[in-house]
């Protein structure tokens, strides 16, 4: 018999973790364990997150998690719900056992005040949920690059690694010369008070975080599909002065770690010292979408323009 249950994370039993942590290693062939599942789920402003799951005969055969954040709409402070986690065994992928436990979860967060839940769905869920009427498109975040040794990111340009290495020493250093102070403004932001105390602590916890001379910037470096990457993942205040000083501390500090340094969400300037990859060489889209669940609280026209986020990599649960 199939039924859906929708629960926090400091109610759910050790045997619904471990079922929950079971799933998403078959799901997505990983090693989580208890501990990293606390990890993911406990580590925000609320210290629980929201979960609904389907079981069959008692086992866990489908889950959604919502993962709860405080932003600023135009200074006025939001909870805010960060899609993540979907998943279902292949058996049980029917569209209405997904529909009944979104809306499940839905209502059940919103009895704590959640105005809306975003997420970054792939090519291949977007359009369902589109379609579906269960989010609607905000936008695309962008790419930004710094080849530093393209033989990293094709073997068979390895020759042209000394080539590569001298152009983004230049090309940074030519950025600090004519890169601004001038910070950007954005309409809807992260709490950063609260978010940035917790979020670091997600995942394995290795990133490098960075507070120093006025400047906040929080890094990792890994093997990204592959390829040595250095993640630019957020920097606090937003001007392409800080960015040009982030990437060269990068440089200069793990230049023998990373072959590629990229940062992944939206900026309204240039020169930073990153390149905007073309949308058609971009290697992954990041489709960004959201739900409003009470639209008298917050307004449609702010939140679906995505030049009204500071959104990036941080946001997500991706990296």
């Amino acid at each position: 018999m199939v039924e859906i249950f929708v629960k926090k994370t400091i109610d759910l039993t050790l045997i619904e973790k471990q079922g929950l942590t079971n799933l998403f290693n078959v799901i997505f062939n990983k090693n989580r364990t208890i501990i990293n599942f606390d990890n993911q789920y406990i580590n925000n402003a609320l210290g629980y997150s929201y979960h609904v799951f389907m079981t069959d005969n008692g086992e866990i055969v489908g889950s959604i998690s919502h993962i709860p954040g405080y932003y600023y709409i135009n200074e006025v402070r939001h909870l805010f719900l960060l899609g993540a986690d979907a998943m279902i065994l292949k058996k049980y992928r029917d569209f209405f056992y997904y529909y009944d436990m979104l809306m499940s979860l839905n209502e059940f967060a919103k009895k704590d005040g959640a105005v809306l839940f975003y997420s970054f769905p792939n090519d291949t869920s977007n359009p369902i949920l589109l379609k579906a009427k269960l989010s609607y498109t905000i936008g695309k975040l962008g790419t930004y690059i710094l080849p530093y040794r393209v033989g990293g990111i094709k073997k068979n340009l390895k020759l042209l690694n000394f080539l590569s290495i001298v152009f983004s020493w230049k090309w940074i250093y030519l950025m600090a010369l004519i890169s601004s102070k001038k910070e950007a403004s954005f309409l809807i932001k992260k709490d950063n008070e609260t978010f940035n105390e917790s979020r670091y602590k997600r995942m394995n916890s290795d990133y490098t975080i960075v507070n120093k001379d006025n400047l906040w910037f929080v890094y990792k470096i890994m093997n990204y599909e592959g390829i040595r990457t250095a993640f630019l993942i957020d920097v606090a205040i937003k001007s392409p002065r800080n960015f040009n000083k982030a990437i060269r501390y990068i440089v200069r500090k793990h230049n023998s770690e990373f072959d590629v340094i990229l940062y992944v969400g939206n900026l309204p300037f240039r020169f930073t010292g990153l390149i905007k990859v073309p949308v058609k060489y971009e290697p992954k889209n990041f489709n960004f979408a959201a739900l409003i669940f009470d639209d008298s609280k917050v307004n449609k026209t702010d939140i679906f323009d995505i030049q009204n986020w500071d959104v990036n990599l941080s946001n997500t649960d991706l990296i």
